[in-house]
């Protein structure tokens, strides 16, 4: 043991670990009474402290075992077999795999693209990536918020099931301002994230098998969370005016959801007409169906009027509206909140406490900091006068190329442009991403956005991280590409 105590670790564990030795080396016998822990400590010279915290830890391994008025034993156990196990030689023939239930089955994560590598000299223009770099006004106001919320006595320590009162209040207000929206605290509730939401929504008011109304085109991780939990997808068909409940109210027949994005529809950029969205609520009213409204992006529009959003519209408590803050502040920032009707707010709750007890507080305070103090408003500001030319940079450079050999279904928000080129046929997507790539351009297809693919190309360019000048050469080069493949998959 004097050896021992030369190491780093503890006392005790120098103790426990040299016992644990002798009885695997058969020194100490099953069975055999150890020293008192006063006699043993006198012995090593120690103190009963470390010799009492050794027993204790051996005892927690399987190793020893205390009889009250006894003393500490062995534990009993055949020779080769470690505490609580099977002996070490036993060969066990291998188990299958576990058993998975059905949403693990279908559950999947998303693709990652392989990466590709330019025939280039020079360097790459990327309208694939939705990157978008924070600003640094906002990351300092964000620093300055945090350290003052961390030298204050009553710096939060543990999140709230709902979300912190002080980031609800500050939600409703800025709501009641920029958007219309009366909402009372606690019908919000803060998640972490869009994606959050679309899985509480799923579980609370979906059983499998049933049906859900879904825009198409639509993001991929929209359609595939329903398609999770074991839902049958009926895709609704976007058109320049948003979906409309009347062409697809028959396909629509017994559905319990409907997810809609009436003021920013993405990939399609289209915003829904008001019309169209109140006849979706009448249909809903009169179906006993349920609105999801994902309001995500939507404080980047320009160039619209804007409308009342479906839960400003609703009467009967039939819409659940979601947000994030992702974009808003950074990317970083998972983020979001949800404003549930009153009467499905204790099942919301409930559902969401099987999954976790609450986002970070933190974080939660210091972004209710930012949105009282008006950083918040000011970050939106600038976020739109930023993408605002950059938008029109892109959609001349393109429009002066191509005229009418392309369509542009909506512009007026968000970072990314929804292209469809009609004349050229679907299979001609790959040969076109590799031109492009070729000439300096990195697009992405807007295939994994349709359930039912497209007779032609459509493709998502991502501009809100590319400066104007590269979005001019970037729409040059990709009309230049398109021009060479068009002559050799042109659609007939």
């Amino acid at each position: 043991m004097a050896n021992r105590r030369q190491h780093d670790e503890p006392m005790y564990a120098q103790f426990a670990d040299a016992i644990r030795r002798d009885i695997d080396s058969g020194r100490f016998q099953p069975g055999a009474r150890l020293p008192g822990s006063r006699s043993m400590a006198v012995a090593l010279g120690v103190s009963r402290t470390v010799v009492l915290m050794a027993y204790d830890q051996l005892e927690s391994e399987g190793y020893l075992e205390s009889r009250s008025g006894s003393g500490t034993y062995v534990c009993v156990r055949a020779a080769g077999v470690p505490a609580g196990g099977a002996p070490v030689e036993a060969q066990v023939e291998a188990p299958p795999a576990p058993r998975l239930s059905r949403l693990a089955r279908r559950a999947a994560l998303p693709a990652v693209p392989e990466a590709q590598t330019p025939a280039f000299d020079g360097d790459v223009i990327d309208l694939a990536q939705p990157r978008v770099k924070s600003d640094p006004r906002s990351l300092k106001a964000w620093m300055q918020n945090l350290t003052a919320l961390l030298r204050s006595r009553d710096a939060p320590d543990f999140p709230e099931l709902q979300g912190a009162i002080a980031l609800r209040k500050a939600v409703a207000g800025y709501l009641s301002v920029e958007r219309g929206i009366e909402v009372d605290p606690d019908d919000i509730l803060i998640v972490s994230g869009a994606q959050q939401a679309r899985d509480l929504i799923a579980r609370v008011l979906l059983d499998e098998g049933d049906a859900v109304g879904v825009e198409e085109p639509c993001h991929w991780s929209v359609r595939h969370t329903y398609e999770a939990m074991g839902a049958r997808i009926v895709p609704c068909q976007v058109g320049p005016q948003g979906m409309d409940i009347e062409r697809h109210a028959a396909a629509l027949d017994g559905v319990r959801l409907v997810n809609v994005a009436p003021s920013f529809q993405f990939p399609t950029g289209v915003v829904m007409s008001e019309e169209r969205r109140r006849a979706l609520l009448q249909w809903a009213y009169a179906h006993d169906a349920c609105l999801v409204e994902d309001d995500f992006d939507c404080e980047h529009r320009f160039g619209v009027r804007t409308c009342p959003t479906l839960w400003s519209l609703d009467r009967h408590g039939r819409v659940i509206h979601v947000s994030s803050f992702a974009r808003s502040m950074f990317p970083a920032l998972q983020l979001g909140y949800m404003l549930v009707p009153r009467g499905l707010r204790e099942r919301f709750l409930a559902v969401k406490w099987l999954a976790d007890r609450g986002s970070i507080s933190l974080q939660q305070h210091v972004l209710a900091m930012c949105i009282g103090s008006g950083q918040y408003l000011r970050d939106l500001r600038r976020i739109a006068h930023r993408l605002a030319p950059r938008h029109r940079a892109l959609l001349g450079a393109l429009q002066g190329r191509l005229g009418e050999e392309m369509e542009v279904m909506g512009s007026v928000a968000g970072g990314s442009l929804f292209l469809r080129l009609p004349r050229l046929a679907r299979g001609a997507t790959e040969a076109l991403v590799t031109e492009a790539l070729a000439r300096g351009v990195r697009i992405r297809s807007a295939e994994r956005f349709h359930q039912t693919l497209p007779e032609h190309v459509t493709l998502v360019l991502s501009y809100a991280g590319v400066s104007e000048a590269n979005l001019k050469r970037a729409g040059g080069r990709l009309a230049e590409a398109y021009m060479k493949v068009r002559g050799m998959h042109e659609v007939r």
